[in-house]
């Protein structure tokens, strides 16, 4: 029998649909045709077969990319690096048909070693791909490609992605202007032969409620320790702390009585 639905839920437009799938890494497409480069962001993408190995875009027919690649056959996915999060952003609001979009990021790039199209600098991995099929659906064109090289930088992967290598972490497209970025890797452990998958899962369950938990009152201690220390006007080491607690717009400190150093207070005192 059904059960109750949980509460606290809200129905969407079916538009959402592709908004509640996003989360992964963010993607910039490059491509190349009679000497001309471009480039744009792509939030749609999956590998589709391993053995031949496939990877899918979908690319919306407005596009400009789209008589590039349809062209030259070829593309390269570029995993750009937290740093150029900004330079995304701005990448994916103007057009490739009558402005040189790397040139006006002023992103530099190098050669590839199957491909014309360019690979961007400042990435964390790069994916070289020969479009093998071709296919319109909707408002979007799919196209499935073969990998024909993959490349990663050595310290924003290892088997996978790392999360503690700071501005070396891919970022993470949550739609529209919204991105993040990996901040922890955890292994998850599933039942043995003999265990009794329930037990164990609801055992790790609490184990993961109670991390959580954890966290959310070490966060909690920390951000109370920086306001007494706000209070009594002691110098404050925000890249310190903010490290500790996310400062970011929802968490408002005021540091008027207080002695703010950042790394350039702490170069000069070298």
């Amino acid at each position: 029998m059904f059960q109750p639905a949980p509460e606290n839920i809200s129905r969407l437009s079916k538009e959402f649909a592709s908004r509640l799938l996003m989360g992964g890494v963010v993607t910039l497409v490059t491509s190349n045709w009679q000497g001309r480069n471009n480039v744009m962001p792509l939030a749609w993408h999956m590998p589709v077969s391993s053995n031949p190995t496939l990877i899918a875009i979908a690319v919306a027919e407005s596009r400009y990319s789209i008589d590039m690649i349809n062209h030259s056959e070829e593309f390269v996915i570029n995993i750009p690096k937290r740093p150029m999060l900004h330079h995304v952003q701005y990448l994916g609001q103007i057009s490739g048909e009558n402005i040189d979009k790397l040139e006006a990021a002023q992103w530099d790039y190098f050669a590839g070693f199957r491909v014309m199209s360019p690979l961007l600098y400042n990435c964390a991995g790069w994916i070289e791909c020969g479009v093998r099929h071709m296919m319109p659906f909707g408002d979007h064109v799919l196209y499935i490609a073969e990998v024909v090289s993959v490349q990663v930088d050595n310290e924003s992967f290892d088997l996978h992605w790392k999360s503690d290598v700071d501005d070396n972490r891919p970022l993470i497209y949550l739609g529209d202007n919204a991105y993040s970025s990996f901040d922890i890797v955890k292994n998850a452990r599933t039942p043995k032969d003999l265990e009794a998958p329930e037990k164990i899962l609801a055992e790790r369950m609490i184990e993961e409620l109670e991390l959580t938990k954890e966290s959310i009152e070490k966060r909690e201690e920390i951000q109370a320790k920086l306001e007494r220390e706000v209070e009594l006007g002691n110098i404050i080491d925000v890249d310190t702390m903010s490290d500790f607690i996310g400062l970011d717009e929802n968490n408002q400190l005021d540091f008027s009585q207080a002695l703010i150093i950042d790394e350039q207070d702490k170069e000069d005192q070298i």
